[in-house]
């Protein structure tokens, strides 16, 4: 009896809950190809032509915006799908956001990687005489 309680318990806490809200339960994707951007030297920017994609289920309006910056890249009213090609000229990652532009909310994100083929290990020394 103990065991069928238990496990009972374990089925009931590892259910998924029922989101009441359709737009939470829609598939979203938002792809960068390629996402990894390769610089030579750590601390050097890094110089790509990224292709962000994305794809609802629903038809709506829907914008892609950097999300550090909050600056919306590009928007496309009635689509279900989309695409952007875009100059990836940065020192860090860049994360990306796609959002529905009629209540702000935020969908799906990426990420562009940043890589180094040498990092610097070289430490800056002074030296002094006296």
């Amino acid at each position: 009896m103990y065991f069928k309680a238990s496990a009972i318990i374990c089925l009931l806490l590892s259910a998924k809950p029922v989101l009441a809200n359709d737009e939470q339960t829609q598939n979203s994707s938002l792809i960068a190809l390629p996402d990894t951007c390769v610089a030579l030297r750590e601390g050097r920017n890094c110089y790509a032509d990224i292709e962000l994609n994305w794809q609802q289920d629903d038809i709506g309006n829907y914008c892609l915006r950097d999300a550090t910056s909050k600056h919306i890249m590009q928007c496309w009213l009635r689509q279900k799908s989309g695409q952007l090609n875009y100059a990836f000229d940065s020192v860090e990652s860049i994360s990306f956001e796609l959002i529905n532009s009629d209540n702000g909310k935020t969908i799906a994100t990426t990420q562009v990687q940043l890589q180094w083929v040498y990092q610097n290990r070289q430490k800056k020394r002074r030296w002094r005489l006296f």
